[in-house]
Formats: C-alpha cells, sequence, structure tokens
C-alpha cells in the first residue's frame, strides 16, 4: 500500500472480498502493526456477530483482536467522539451490517484525521452488490478485494454461497443471516448457484449429446411427440445449427423438422445457421457472422415465458464451442437453476466410458440431470451386450434410463 499523505490527514482504508477470503484477518493485521507503532486503535463489531467472541474482532482461523461491539452506526460515532476520540486508528468488521448509515460517519471520522480501515462483504449470498460496500469503495482512498478458495473446484473464489441443510438458498432469503462454515462457502462465479422459488415458467430441458450424429433430434421429436399426446404447450429450440449445405431442403435440417412437426416459423425455433458442419465458433466464421449470445438468450427467456416445455439442442457435445471459448455447457450453466439435461448416449463400444466422462462434468458444474436415452447407432444385436451397457452406466451414476432407440427407428 503506498498512501502519499500531508500531515494531520486523515483516509479510509476498505478490504472486502468473500466470505473466507481473509478479510478480517487483514483488518486484525493492519490494527495490530499500527498497534506496534504506538498508535492508539480502536476496533469496533455489529453486536449481532457473536460467531466467536462477543467482544473480539475474530478470524475463521481464530486469530482476534479486542472489538467494542456496537448495534449500529451512530452507536459507533458516540462512542469515538464522546470516549475515544484520541484514537488514530479506527477499524471496523462485517462494516457491511452497520448500513448506509456508517457512510457518513466513516467519512467524518476521516475528515477530522483519523486513518480508517473497514472490512466486509462485497457482494450478499446472491451476488448482488452489498451496500453500503459500493458507497465505501468510491470514497475510498485504499481498497484490497481478496478472493478464497472455491470449495466446489479450487478456483478463485469472489462469492459466498449461502447453504441452507446442505442446499443452496433461495433468491427471496433474508440477506442478513450471520453465519460460519457451516452455513457458507466460497464460491467463483461458476459455482455460485441461487435457488429461484417456482415461478409460472415452462420446464427447461436441455439435450445433450456424449457426441454428434447419436440421435439428439430424433430423441427430441420422440419427447414432442409424447408430450403433443398429452396437449402440452411445447416448442423445441435449436440455437444454432451448421451444415446447411448438407441439406437438400431447409425441411430436412434438424431446425426444420421441429419447425414443422410444430407447426411453428423457423425463425422462432433456430437463431444461427451455418454453411458448413463445423463446430459453430469455426462455422460462424466461415460465414463471417458473430454470434451473439445474448440474442441465444433472449430466444431461451421468451420460449419459457411462453410455453409450458422447452426442449433446447446443442450442436455436438457438450464441451463443443458455441464462441470464442464459450461452451454449449457454459450456456447449460446460465440455466441451471432452472433447467435439467436430457443426456443421449451411443449404446455402441466405448459408451460407458463417454456417458460417464459427460455425466461427471455435469455433476461437477450442479447441473441436474433427467435421464438418458440409449440410441442402438450400430444396430447392434447382443443384447446382452446392450443390456450390460445400460446396467453398468446406471449403476455408476443412479440416473435413470428414460428410453432405449433401436436403429431402425432413427
Amino acid at each position: 500500500m503506498h498512501l502519499f499523505l500531508t500531515e494531520g490527514m486523515g483516509w479510509l482504508e476498505v478490504i472486502t472480498g468473500s466470505m473466507f477470503s481473509g478479510k478480517s484477518e487483514e483488518l486484525i493485521r493492519r490494527l495490530r502493526r499500527a498497534k506496534y507503532a504506538n498508535q492508539k486503535v480502536i476496533a469496533f463489531k455489529h453486536s449481532s456477530d457473536k460467531r466467536y467472541d462477543n467482544t473480539k474482532v475474530a478470524s475463521h482461523s481464530k486469530n482476534f483482536i479486542e472489538a467494542i461491539p456496537a448495534s449500529n452506526a451512530k452507536e459507533i460515532e458516540e462512542l469515538v467522539f464522546e470516549k475515544y476520540y484520541d484514537a488514530e486508528v479506527i477499524g471496523i468488521d462485517e462494516v457491511q451490517f452497520f448500513g448506509l448509515d456508517i457512510v457518513p460517519v466513516v467519512e467524518r471520522f476521516a475528515n477530522i484525521g483519523k486513518r480508517v480501515i473497514v472490512a466486509g462483504l462485497d457482494q450478499d449470498f446472491r451476488g448482488e452488490p452489498f451496500h453500503p460496500m459500493p458507497e465505501l469503495l468510491a470514497r475510498a482512498e485504499h481498497t484490497d478485494k481478496l478472493n478464497a478458495i472455491c470449495m466446489v473446484c479450487g478456483s478463485p473464489a469472489s462469492r459466498t454461497q449461502r447453504l441452507v441443510n446442505g442446499e443452496p438458498a433461495y433468491y427471496d432469503d433474508p440477506i442478513i443471516q450471520v453465519g460460519a462454515s457451516e452455513s457458507y462457502e466460497a464460491r467463483c462465479r461458476k459455482c455460485h448457484i441461487v435457488k429461484y422459488r417456482e415461478k409460472k415458467e415452462g420446464k427447461l430441458y436441455f439435450i445433450v449429446g456424449t457426441s454428434t450424429e447419436i440421435g439428439k433430434t430424433y430423441s427430441t421429436i420422440n419427447l414432442i411427440k409424447d408430450d403433443l399426446k398429452n396437449n402440452k404447450n411445447i416448442i423445441a429450440l435449436k440455437p444454432i445449427e451448421t451444415g446447411f449445405k448438407t441439406f437438400n431442403s431447409i425441411d430436412d435440417s434438424d431446425s426444420g423438422k421441429y419447425a414443422k412437426l410444430l407447426n411453428k416459423e423457423l425463425s422462432e425455433i433456430n437463431e444461427y445457421f451455418f454453411n458448413k458442419p463445423l463446430s459453430p465458433h469455426l462455422a460462424s466464421i466461415a460465414d463471417n457472422t458473430i454470434i451473439n449470445l445474448n440474442n441465444i438468450k433472449t430466444k431461451i427467456n421468451n420460449a419459457l415465458n411462453k410455453y409450458d416445455t422447452v426442449y433446447i439442442e446443442g450442436a455436438g457435445g457438450l464441451l463443443v464451442p458455441l464462441k470464442d471459448k464459450f461452451t454449449f455447457l457454459d450456456l447449460i450453466i446460465a440455466y441451471r437453476q432452472k433447467a435439467e439435461v436430457i443426456l443421449i448416449s451411443a449404446n455402441t463400444l466405448g459408451t460407458i466410458n463417454h456417458t460417464l466422462l459427460t455425466v461427471d462434468v455435469l455433476k461437477r458444474n450442479d447441473i441436474k440431470i433427467k435421464g438418458i436415452i440409449f440410441n442402438n447407432i450400430d444396430n447392434i444385436k447382443d443384447e446382452k451386450f446392450l443390456n450390460d451397457n445400460i446396467e453398468t452406466i446406471k449403476s455408476f451414476t443412479n440416473i435413470e434410463i428414460l428410453k432405449t432407440i433401436d436403429y431402425k427407428e432413427i
């Protein structure tokens, strides 16, 4: 930290980040250093925070420094001006609990020459700004944002995951709920989950194949026909389709088949159609077209508001790039709070490995799997071989087998 200050000048330092990122630890370190320099130090904490000690600022690693509990910002202000006016350094832990009223208070302290150090969360459990941290960051002379380690994947974690009985909390749960490791985890952007109460939206299913050309479209058509028999209001989307030049007509394409079956305009089914049978990120370059991912998400969101069931067929497998390094998996992750995956697997040699790998990736990303549909794409007649594959995968994954499809049906 390099601050060039005039004598008698005060300032504001902000330490922020997710839970378990070391905010309190850093606050304690700075306050101790000030004490070692014979400066007069006073620390405050919110009276509702009783995780480790009522009268100490304590880190999750059990380091601590004496602190005065306060229930609101005005109480801190009164204590400083009436009892601790000679304090040169003022520390405040879990500053987010004091609300917006703390902002003018710390400003006043800094303006009269105090060094003020505050630590707190910058995001709530929803991943949204936790006021008053944005206002404090804007006014600070020095800021530090610390990262924890994601407890799911080990990546740098910038978000706080609230868990209730081991499950992600709902969006409309109370923001403030003091807790420790038993109710919170540090998570990265990708692994952070917020659940939503049931809304009047359609059910969303992503159709994922363990490879390409294994019957994703045929399987989806079978699902559609079953739904239509039950008079369900449904739609199937193929947001990106490649290989237009390989079809005799648009009706032969996957998007065309869906449009014809559902009596819909092609534009409602498909957003991007490319000429060459390549991965979408390469096919779009070949056609000199830029894929706008927001357009795809808008199409999906509109469908969810209009239909009872929405099927989305991917292009190729789970990790096929749609644009740059954005894969079909990333699109699913964007909707994992409301979506399930239906996995299409070729019942042939190698299917155990391919299916288990795909299931593993889905589970690691907290994506729900509705079930597996097996296609006998090689027209194998050995029933024992086919059944052994299915039973092995079922025993490893404990995932429901939705259907088995014979080659002649494809």
